[in-house]
């Protein structure tokens, strides 16, 4: 019997690589494997991942994948054009923004089920991971609470991650991610033992939560006990319940709380400052209103254009701040421009101002 040597014309690959390596390129990142690396990044759009088998047991390529686009989310764009994010991570001083990625993670993989299915690797799973309560941007009043400096700056990456180049590159991998792990389920995966004696990853993911009657965001179970009615972004228009987040939404008045949930107590513009801070670069001035001769050491003027002058990414009429409990105050409040006047708290600008800041999702 004459042997036939059979040659390949395909080759299997895991389709959950495919998907987020798809998803990395649509957001402008090109997937390379290396031996030299766990994860890093060249600062030119290529994430430097392992081979499969310098990776944990727990690891896939979908999660590395998924980590280093966070990190990307919450340096921002100057964040993206440095090598390993310009992160350093040789001493403990850069380790806060490591916790933001994390808590980013832990919000996107939330929303479809998929927190302990695509957790990270490395210590900060054991040290910081782990110990994260179910709503990620939570962190102790004692640590700064709303204003604690990383779930700032995850807040942030998630307002960017709800950006046109991100969201919907995001939603569909995680989508299609949460759809194959529910396919292995279904048919019985979970019941397969790997090597080592090790569960398979795939019982890890879970039925993702129930989306919110506005539609904007899922139902969270963390904020039993309360829900539209006395969140501070819900609005009353002619007496029907809405919410600035998803205003075209008429909502029942048992409507559950979302993940934006915010108690109304949040909106203390001391507390806050967003729309005089980073949220907005720019306070126009009338030509007569009293700021231009009373503080005038505070107004910019450049021919028939007059504005608030800046110190920094902050209006510099306004004071305090220094730390996370430490409250704002604008030095010129009983003279300030009539665009701070009009400007009203709780209502869509102010919401605007603070997802920028890093404040409110």
């Amino acid at each position: 019997m004459t042997a036939v040597l059979r040659v390949p014309t395909h080759r299997y690959q895991d389709p959950l690589s495919l998907i987020w390596i798809a998803c990395a390129a649509r957001v402008g990142y090109r997937v390379a494997r290396t031996t030299e690396a766990y994860a890093a990044t060249d600062g030119r759009r290529t994430l430097l991942i392992g081979e499969d088998a310098t990776l944990d047991a727990d690891d896939c390529l979908a999660q590395m994948i998924l980590h280093e686009l966070c990190h990307a989310l919450v340096e921002g764009e100057e964040g993206e054009r440095q090598p390993d994010w310009g992160l350093d991570n040789v001493t403990a001083r850069h380790t806060w923004r490591e916790h933001a990625c994390l808590r980013l993670q832990a919000h996107l993989a939330g929303r479809y089920g998929l927190r302990e299915f695509l957790a990270p690797t490395t210590d900060f799973r054991v040290r910081f991971w782990n110990g994260l309560p179910a709503d990620p941007f939570a962190a102790p009043e004692a640590a700064g609470g709303r204003r604690e400096r990383s779930c700032v700056a995850a807040r942030k990456a998630a307002w960017r991650a709800a950006q046109p180049r991100w969201a919907p590159h995001l939603d569909a991998a995680l989508a299609a991610t949460a759809a194959i792990a529910a396919a292995v389920q279904a048919a019985g995966g979970v019941a397969w033992i790997a090597d080592g004696g090790l569960p398979p990853l795939w019982e890890a993911a879970v039925a993702p939560p129930p989306p919110h009657p506005a539609g904007h965001a899922p139902v969270a179970a963390y904020h039993a006990g309360h829900g539209c009615a006395d969140c501070a972004w819900c609005c009353r228009p002619r007496g029907v319940l809405r919410c600035r987040h998803a205003p075209s939404a008429r909502l029942p008045a048992d409507a559950p709380a979302c993940t934006r949930w915010e108690p109304a107590a949040a909106l203390d513009c001391r507390a806050c400052a967003a729309c005089c801070r980073e949220a907005y670069d720019s306070v126009e001035i009338g030509a007569r209103e009293p700021v231009l001769k009373r503080h005038p050491q505070l107004v910019v003027v450049r021919e028939t254009h007059r504005k608030m002058r800046r110190d920094g990414d902050r209006c510099a009429a306004l004071a305090g701040g220094e730390g996370v409990h430490a409250p704002y105050a604008c030095v010129i409040y009983e003279d300030r421009p009539r665009a701070c006047r009009d400007f009203t708290p709780g209502g869509a600008n102010c919401l605007e101002a603070r997802r920028r800041a890093g404040l409110s999702l």
